[in-house]
């Protein structure tokens, strides 16, 4: 498989975008149903629980079960090692995980934190195993059947939720959710992968030694992901408040709706990458990056100028004070994705260490503007911390890692991005400032936002870019 074609990439990530598409549809629609139906400090509370949900999900059996993806299934006393190890630790972090809830509910006052935390650990021994399962497909790059997975296991997500509400659960929907999708994702991993495991209680000690510190460097990438991104949560939630932590719960999530769709590309390109030589991921990275930059500039351009008129109008007006957090936490968000693409270049390169190292290196600087943030201007202070410090910053910090570990100009992979980015500032600066009646921003302002991009990238690029953009679109119809 070291030669992938272009067909096959295609392909692949148009399946995967296809069902993140549906998804994430699905899990929007759950989301202003829920806000609908559930208060702010409903949304603050489950956030609360999210602190420690999400660090147990970075040692789920999924997170071990990768070095299959990169290393492949040849080796058999590997393969069932590591399948071995994740199964063991997934029974660990349900325990772990059962314990924490107590003393953290403690910590914030919210006695409802511990039952939450207690039901969703169950999801550890769901999926236990089904990691592994999933890496089988990814390596075999049996995009088709991943992307069935994530829709069904959307779907169960959105009903499991939506019912659940609809029957006066209240906060208990965001856990009725989790379960049901992590059920649905367990079975069907299992079912497309049809792969044949021998679990030992004990792993192989000398096939772990082989992998065990690319697993490590993993974890360490997703413990450092996790303090630079989840502090900010910790410290709204106990220096501001639920009702706080829920505003901004709720924005960080909807601005990082776009760039999540990155992760199923990613998925794509972590396969690709791993089997091109030196030269070829160079291109294939530059490619990615230019493309994400045309793309997802335009879509939180237009984000951030209907923010103010649709999240009230869709979400409730008692979710306005969500507004400007939301368009300061977009600057993370389309940042993030950057880091997202070098990040996965690192892994698929077996520089995982340098990946954490970066992060590492952030979170001294994180937690301490979080804290100032929160202090002199609340969670907006915090929101103003997160986009400084963990976006652009950070993301700066990634390329020059990026250059220096694959031995490449920086100036070759981050001249793809510089185009998009001034020119869709310069659309913003330019739209905010004409005189339009409130009536119209709602419609005018983002097509004339769209209709200078176009042109600006058009005549600054010579043409290129959306000839570039015109043979991706064939490329995808044909693929369809």
């Amino acid at each position: 498989m070291s030669n992938i074609s272009t067909k096959k990439i295609a392909t692949s990530s148009l399946w995967l975008t296809a069902s993140f598409g549906f998804a994430k549809v699905s899990q929007l629609l759950a989301q202003i149903f829920l806000a609908r139906l559930l208060s702010p400090d409903d949304f603050g509370v489950w956030g609360m629980v999210l602190i420690v949900t999400t660090l147990s999900a970075l040692f789920k059996d999924a997170a071990i079960a990768s070095v299959l993806i990169q290393r492949g299934l040849d080796n058999k006393k590997l393969v069932n090692a590591v399948y071995s190890l994740g199964v063991n630790i997934s029974i660990v972090m349900f325990i772990i995980q059962a314990l924490v809830g107590f003393p953290l509910a403690k910590f914030f006052g919210e006695p409802l934190v511990f039952p939450l935390t207690l039901a969703v650990s169950f999801v550890f021994l769901i999926g236990a195993g089904a990691g592994s399962h999933g890496a089988v497909l990814q390596r075999q790059m049996r995009f088709r059947e991943l992307a069935i997975i994530d829709s069904f296991s959307g779907f169960a997500r959105f009903g499991g939720a939506v019912i659940c509400a609809s029957m006066g659960g209240g906060v208990w929907s965001f856990a009725v959710a989790e379960i049901a999708m992590s059920l649905v994702d367990a079975f069907l991993k299992r079912y497309f992968s049809r792969y044949h495991f021998t679990y030992s209680l004990k792993p192989d000690t000398e096939a772990i030694r082989e992998v065990r510190a690319y697993i490590s460097s993993l974890i360490g990438i997703n413990l450092a992901v996790y303090a630079n991104t989840n502090s900010d949560n910790l410290i709204i939630g106990r220096l501001i408040g639920a009702k706080s932590l829920g505003y901004y719960n709720m924005a960080y999530q909807l601005a990082m709706l776009p760039t999540f769709a990155l992760s199923q590309i990613n998925r794509v390109s972590f396969s690709v990458l791993s089997q091109r030589d030196n030269e070829g991921r160079k291109i294939y990275l530059c490619r990615m990056l230019e493309i994400y930059a045309v793309l997802y500039a335009a879509v939180y351009g237009v984000g951030f100028l209907v923010a103010p008129m649709l999240i009230p109008l869709v979400y409730g007006n008692e979710w306005t004070p969500a507004v400007n957090i939301f368009q300061i936490v977009m600057i993370f968000a389309y940042a993030r994705g950057f880091m997202s693409i070098l990040g996965t270049a690192l892994n698929a390169i077996n520089k995982p260490n340098i990946n954490a190292a970066i992060n590492w290196v952030l979170v001294p600087l994180s937690i301490p503007a979080f804290f100032f943030g929160a202090n002199l201007g609340g969670v907006k202070g915090v929101a103003i911390a997160v986009a400084l410090v963990m976006g652009v910053g950070a993301s700066i910090w990634f390329w020059f890692a990026m250059s220096r570990a694959a031995k490449w100009n920086i100036l070759e992979l981050f001249k793809p991005v510089i185009l998009p980015t001034l020119t869709i500032i310069i659309a913003l600066f330019t739209v905010i400032n004409l005189p339009l009646s409130s009536s119209g921003q709602i419609f005018i302002q983002p097509l004339l936002l769209i209709t200078i991009y176009i042109i600006g990238l058009s005549i600054f690029s010579a043409g290129r870019i959306p000839r570039l953009l015109i043979s991706l679109a064939k490329r995808s119809l044909n693929m369809a």
